[in-house]
């Protein structure tokens, strides 16, 4: 996660370095005799920094952190699960749904199937009312395997499992 920080954080320092050349580059395209080529070069330059920025904003906005169990706060209230991802700063952004909301992405495979899913460098995660996420199971590190195995299989205990109709 840290890894992924610096890399949000180097896309920021991107963006300012795009915006600080952007008065010279217009200055100079403005005033000065500038080839084709020179102006497709810095049209390039801007609208590739703009799309590397808004892909890595994508991506982590949607790469979970860290995944947490909250324990229920109240009598009758739902357990809930924390998930941490990164805003468009490089700042970790907490999300908390209610644990019913995920969409268990093991739910209905084999056990071949569930193995062969989490060696994914990115398993998919759905959450009802809210975006997909990105889980890193095969190089993330982990404090509970079971409980992750049990979470993405829809088999944690205070976990309802989906609607039958729904396969």
């Amino acid at each position: 996660m840290q890894l992924f920080r610096v890399l949000v954080r180097l896309k920021v320092f991107q963006l300012a370095g795009i915006a600080a050349l952007a008065i010279p580059i217009n200055t100079f395209l403005a005033t000065g005799s500038v080839s084709g080529t020179q102006g497709v070069m810095a049209a390039a330059l801007v609208v590739g920094a703009g799309a590397a920025s808004t892909t890595l904003w994508y991506f982590s906005r949607r790469y979970v952190g860290e995944l947490a169990l909250l324990p229920a706060g109240q009598a009758g209230q739902p357990q809930r699960l924390r998930i941490s991802v990164l805003d468009f700063w490089g700042h970790r952004e907490d999300t908390d749904v209610p644990l019913q909301a995920l969409i268990p992405p093991l739910q209905h495979l084999p056990e071949a199937g569930r193995r062969a899913m989490l060696q994914e460098p990115l398993l998919p995660v759905d959450v009802e009312g809210d975006r997909q996420y990105f889980l890193s199971v095969r190089y993330g590190r982990l404090v509970d395997p079971a409980a992750l195995h049990a979470l993405l299989s829809g088999q944690l205990e205070g976990q309802q499992l989906r609607d039958n109709h729904e396969t």
